[in-house]
């Protein structure tokens, strides 16, 4: 697991980058991508030109996701399902605006 001090020396904010993530998880891409767009994980900052930075506790996330999927024997389906099922409901009972 990386830590702080392995971050970017130019980023002052201390986020990483799409490719620190991918270095330091070892995932690809395409995984990521699916990870954002189930909802698991989210950019704490996108650009205007659709660079995405996130915070160090990515890592730590997207660790204990490919632990759960890999030898717990977990989807990324159920996952989202146990870890989000309140944001459903709570979104499918709200009046619509």
């Amino acid at each position: 697991m990386a830590a702080v001090e392995d971050q970017d020396p130019k980023d002052p904010t201390g986020l990483l980058r799409t490719a620190d993530v991918l270095e330091k998880t070892g995932i690809t891409h395409q995984v990521l991508y699916r990870y954002i767009t189930l909802g698991l994980i989210e950019p704490a900052r996108t650009t205007p030109t659709g660079v995405r930075y996130f915070h160090p506790n990515v890592l730590l996330i997207i660790e204990t996701i490919r632990r759960i999927t890999h030898e717990g024997g977990y989807s990324l389906r159920d996952l989202k399902d146990i870890f989000f099922k309140d944001d459903r409901v709570k979104k499918a009972t709200s009046p619509s605006s």
